[in-house]
């Protein structure tokens, strides 16, 4: 089951990503770097958290929203 869901958050993650590109003057260089700092940016982001949780690993650059329960066995 996952499998399926991960192949369908891969394809809108390309799905976001051509719309960043869509939305990205890339003769300004103001723009490309300000290009994922959006609503669609942040989209992109949470789908790489889902896909990162779903392999198991832990998004370790948002700590604050991945609280305690996310403990790995030692």
């Amino acid at each position: 089951m996952a499998k399926g869901i991960k192949r369908k958050i891969k394809i809108v993650m390309k799905n976001v990503q051509n719309q960043i590109r869509i939305a990205t003057d890339q003769d300004s260089l103001f723009s490309r770097g300000l290009s994922r700092e959006g609503y669609d940016g942040g989209y992109e982001a949470a789908l790489s958290d889902v896909m990162l949780a779903l392999n198991g690993v832990k998004p370790c650059n948002r700590p604050n929203f991945w609280p305690e329960f996310w403990k790995e066995d030692k």
